[in-house]
């Protein structure tokens, strides 16, 4: 009975502790991976980005190449603002004659709100640069259009993405 009563203390303190580590990792050194393709999210602290609203800066690695696309998530202007991520790639004609060239000098691959994957579900990422790494990422639609995007189709021929990145690490830059 005394080792059963200690087994749950022991439980109970161990669920703390494990929410205290992984809110030690900030977003903006967090490190996602959607499973089936593989893809990598590396985020880095913002460093003298150009866009005022941009709350965090990533990279993304696409699976069986050295391609790493430059990406971003800004806020929206007004009352009901919200996270808007895009990632870009080098663009092509047929890039420039469908529009989707920015500002950037780059394509957007992907373009579209974020969301925080909790225990409860999907919310809204938070907009402060010291923003703790949720468990996950939500890029809604990002699975269809990643996979439809040339680059990756070449070199996974049977490749497909889903929208969901899981945390995997935490860098110390």
């Amino acid at each position: 009975m005394t080792t059963r009563k200690l087994a749950f203390v022991f439980l109970g303190l161990l669920g703390p502790m494990q929410a205290a580590g992984a809110k030690e990792c900030l977003l903006s050194h967090a490190t996602y991976r959607e499973p089936r393709s593989g893809t990598v999210m590396q985020f880095r602290p913002l460093a003298n980005e150009p866009a005022a609203l941009t709350a965090q800066v990533f990279s993304l690695t696409v699976p069986n190449t050295d391609t790493r696309l430059p990406a971003d998530i800004t806020w929206t202007n007004g009352k009901n603002s919200f996270p808007l991520g895009t990632i870009r790639h080098p663009c092509t004609d047929d890039d420039r004659e469908a529009g989707l060239e920015d500002g950037s000098g780059l394509c957007r691959t992907w373009e579209g709100q974020v969301y925080a994957l909790t225990g409860g579900g999907a919310e809204q990422l938070n907009s402060r640069e010291a923003t703790p790494a949720p468990k996950g990422l939500l890029l809604p639609d990002f699975g269809a259009a990643f996979t439809e995007w040339a680059d990756f189709a070449n070199a996974n021929p049977d490749g497909s993405a889903w929208d969901a990145f899981t945390l995997t690490g935490c860098s110390d830059e």
